[in-house]
């Protein structure tokens, strides 16, 4: 059982207070976007009016859902759960479909953090390698649960199975699969569609990266209505409160501005990636707002990762099978990036 700051590592790659004091920080170790949310989410502050926190927030969403739905491609909100981030709606799904002592399987690597909800809510978390490629081998469709984790693109290789192999998952799995879609938006495709055509599929997103809205805690579920009825009876009672909503839905409500961000973030991540190849590193094609760099040559990665934290310069270093030799690092802004580079041509070259 992991506790206190080993679980803050595992999470978030350092603990609060142990970062280097006394230099400006450049923090490409949390996938958080690099750029500001819509202008139309700063309005909500600016027009903030305290009378607003003396009710109870909707209990539903019921905004928040609607415009959901209809930017996913449904007709209705019944198709949508609003949670406090993806991160809650990740724990609901477990209590609401899974009990304890239950299988629950993931790909290895990915999301540490199922690892952790699946040992709090005392069901079996059996993991299945990915294969040299991180893609889904066949061990991993006749392998049987009760529930499926998929995070795609994934996390932390950055990598997207096809949508026909998370189809063909689909109708194979013998549960329910949950597509965990965070990164999407900086990816060539989705599986949104999946849940008006399977019955056992939920596809979650989260404000936190495209959005740029890491700091309200905003995520949503998409599932057939049948489902999600079921999934919604687990929920706290107001489980987002009024600014959240507000927030979310002036978010939603400028999409185009969080598709220009995203593009920006796609933009340096390819010339990111390009460079870090040219430096010797072995970067797979990546989906998301990162990039997995492997590295085998000396130093080591972990050294590299220690040595760029000495430069007030974060990134992410797993100390996990797999994963001994590789550094996850976040696509901020160029400058950022050019420092990053800047420092690891000192350091490797």
């Amino acid at each position: 059982m992991k506790y206190g700051r080993d679980i803050l590592k595992d999470v978030h790659g350092y603990v609060p207070g142990e970062q280097p004091r006394g230099q400006r920080l450049i923090k490409l170790n949390t996938n958080e976007n690099p750029y500001p949310p819509s202008p139309r989410v700063a309005e909500v502050f600016e027009k903030f009016d305290p009378e607003w926190l003396r009710k109870y927030p909707d209990p539903v969403s019921t905004q928040l859902r609607e415009i959901c739905a209809a930017r996913y491609g449904y007709d209705s909100p019944d198709w949508v759960l609003i949670g406090n981030g993806m991160d809650e709606l990740l724990a609901l799904v477990l209590r609401t479909f899974v009990d304890p002592g239950d299988r629950v399987i993931a790909t290895y690597p990915t999301y540490s953090l199922y690892e952790i909800l699946c040992q709090l809510h005392g069901c079996a978390l059996t993991y299945v390698d990915l294969d040299e490629d991180y893609q889904l081998t066949e061990e991993f469709y006749n392998t049987p649960a009760r529930l499926c984790l998929l995070t795609r693109p994934n996390a932390p290789t950055g990598v997207a199975v096809p949508r026909e192999a998370v189809e063909r998952l689909c109708t194979e799995f013998d549960g329910i699969v949950v597509i965990d879609e965070a990164y999407v938006d900086f990816a060539d495709d989705s599986c949104m569609d999946f849940p008006q055509r399977f019955d056992n599929a939920i596809v979650m997103r989260t404000f936190s990266k495209s959005f740029s809205l890491a700091g309200m805690r905003i995520g949503t579920a998409v599932a057939n209505p049948d489902i999600m009825a079921e999934f919604a009876k687990t929920k706290d009672s107001y489980n987002m409160d009024a600014i959240s909503q507000l927030v979310g839905l002036m978010a939603m409500d400028d999409y185009a501005h969080m598709e220009m961000n995203a593009g920006a973030v796609c933009v340096t991540r390819e010339r990111v990636r390009q460079e870090l190849i040219t430096l010797g590193f072995d970067v797979p094609d990546s989906q998301t707002n990162f990039v997995l760099a492997h590295w085998n040559g000396t130093p080591t990665a972990k050294e590299i990762f220690q040595q760029l934290r000495e430069r007030g310069i974060l990134v992410r270093y797993f100390d996990h099978r797999r994963l001994e030799n590789a550094l996850r690092i976040t696509i901020g802004t160029d400058d950022e990036c050019n420092e990053l580079l800047t420092a690891l041509r000192e350091i490797v070259g």
